[in-house]
């Protein structure tokens, strides 16, 4: 093997190392957490709605937790521009809007201002939840069991493009994966 020819192995060897790694980069699950406070008191604001998109199109919906804690997993190669909006909606706050950089795995707070009370009690909320943002929300807890048999039964498409049924996911990677619509 001649020397010119080494130096093309390794040239060529060296742009698929790098066209890996960029795809790799563009296929992963980041992770971000969001911490969702009151601004003036520094308290948590639970159950606050964060409506999450990029690109102009809905990538994601959460609701924080009583203390004001939500995770969220996407993967990257659905953030157009790096860039992701966040919308977020408390009960007796203002609503919140604004974007932000995402490449990595993340913690954002937000500090909410408080606002006019606009619901006055838990059915106006949900209606709001429900009507205005579009997003379901979670009922009684009767239909669990048809929500499980559909889950555990359905098709899932990880990040970089592999598919696997439920039970082909070992349960501690199973936050890399998105259930397929049929």
């Amino acid at each position: 093997m001649n020397i010119n020819t080494l130096h093309i192995i390794i040239t060529v060897f060296f742009v698929l190392t790098l066209q890996a790694q960029t795809i790799r980069n563009e296929n992963r699950i980041l992770h971000t957490v969001f911490k969702v406070i009151d601004a003036k008191s520094h308290t948590e604001a639970p159950l606050a709605i964060l409506e999450i998109s990029s690109g102009n199109k809905r990538v994601g919906e959460v609701q924080t937790d009583f203390e004001g804690l939500s995770s969220w997993n996407i993967c990257s190669k659905k953030i157009k521009g790096n860039k992701i909006k966040i919308k977020v909606f408390g009960m007796n706050y203002k609503p919140f809007e604004e974007t932000y950089f995402l490449n990595k795995d993340t913690i954002l707070t937000i500090k909410l201002e408080s606002g006019t009370i606009k619901f006055k009690n838990r059915g106006e909320w949900e209606t709001f939840i429900r009507k205005e943002l579009g997003i379901p929300f979670c009922g009684t807890g009767l239909e669990i069991d048809t929500e499980i048999e559909a889950m555990e039964n359905g098709t899932y498409q990880h990040c970089d493009g592999r598919i696997k049924r439920f039970n082909d996911i070992p349960l501690n990677e199973l936050y890399q994966w998105e259930k397929v619509a049929k």
